[in-house]
């Protein structure tokens, strides 16, 4: 069967199905490339968080085991992330609530109640939050000497059992 120009309908209609492929492909990567907290495009999350692929000098990650043990020796200062509300809701036990949103104003009651020299583990929800991150590079910025990041330190948190406070 031929079309009107005188091509192959299979060879045709082939090349449109790729041609329509690239193009979807194309977009969803552009779309990835300017999605705030876009996907990451090699390895698997899981793999990241487990071989600490996303560790850099400034905010060292710190594993729920590890934070488990820090929290019941009193060892560290959990600082979360997430927005008020969601503190609110629920937060690690006697965690500090610094919005990475609203850190120029939370900012200063946080530096009142924690020494520079403490250790400090920030956390928020999810995988890909990039909240613990934001206000770990600003506490390190601002002279604290000892923060690390608890990835998915909320849900971790939760799943495990470990204590849990609500309110402020």
């Amino acid at each position: 069967m031929k079309t009107a120009r005188g091509k192959s309908f299979p060879v045709e209609a082939l090349k449109q199905g790729l041609l329509i492929v690239f193009i979807a492909a194309a977009l969803s990567l552009l779309v990835n490339h300017f999605r705030p907290n876009g996907l990451p495009l090699t390895g698997s999350p899981a793999s990241k968080t487990a071989s600490n692929g996303s560790q850099s000098p400034e905010e060292p990650l710190v594993t729920i085991e590890e934070a488990r043990a820090l929290f019941f020796a009193h060892g560290a200062v959990f600082i979360d992330a997430r927005p008020e509300a969601d503190y609110r809701s629920g937060h690690i036990e006697g965690a500090l609530n610094l919005p990475a949103d609203r850190l120029g104003k939370a900012l200063p009651r946080i530096e009142s109640k924690v020494s520079p020299s403490s250790l400090v583990i920030t956390y928020c929800d999810g995988e890909h939050c990039p909240l613990s991150r934001e206000v770990a590079l600003q506490l390190s910025a601002k002279g604290y000497s000892h923060v690390m990041v608890l990835i998915n330190g909320w849900t971790l948190w939760r799943d495990d059992g470990l204590p849990i406070g609500k309110g402020r």
